[in-house]
């Protein structure tokens, strides 16, 4: 755009509405800085240490009721009688590659499992099912699609329809847990 000219009046007036005016970038500015002095107080406060007996209110006296007992779960016991702690015998379930039910696009998902027994006596039994265990989980396995398989909620229920399956299967093997080992989907 070309200088406007002393003669032409309503263009000087025009270029003037134009320019830029340095308030709004006062005003940005100063709202910035209040931001930042109002983030810094409150990043200072939280660091405080939390606030003692003395300066705190006062908690409301509860009702003198003697608390309930509640019942403790039996511990686990072994064929001696006498309770199991800590972790049982681990059998090992080798590395399952599945094709996972999926009509759009071919899934495939690797897993391998850990069952805890009670017993070692427990293990032997297991380990002497083992094909048929393999068997039962690649069947269920196979019929599950990759929506059913993921999160905490679906892998919580693929591992208590499995750990029942192994119950069902070998009845004389104590199964105290299933665990998941490793899982890949690709």
């Amino acid at each position: 755009m070309s200088e406007p000219t002393k003669a032409d009046p309503e263009v000087a007036a025009m270029a003037a509405a134009v320019r830029p005016s340095r308030v709004v970038p006062a005003l940005i500015g100063m709202n910035s800085l209040m931001l930042v002095g109002v983030m810094a107080f409150l990043v200072m406060q939280s660091m405080k240490s939390p606030p003692s007996a003395e300066h705190a209110p006062a908690a409301e006296p509860e009702a003198a009721e003697e608390p309930k007992a509640q019942p403790e779960a039996e511990p686990e016991k072994g064929k001696d009688g006498k309770p199991v702690k800590g972790l049982g015998p681990l059998v090992k379930i080798a590395d399952f590659v599945i094709h996972l039910r999926n009509p759009e696009i071919d899934r495939y998902a690797r897993l391998s499992f850990d069952v805890e027994v009670i017993s070692d006596a427990d293990r032997e039994q297991l380990n002497a099912h083992m094909p048929r265990v393999r068997d039962a989980f690649i069947s269920y396995l196979s019929d599950r699609t990759l929506e059913e398989l993921q999160g905490t909620e679906g892998l919580g229920r693929t591992k208590e329809a499995l750990a029942g399956r192994i119950r069902e299967l070998v009845p004389e093997a104590r199964v105290r847990s299933l665990y998941i080992s490793d899982f890949v989907v690709q």
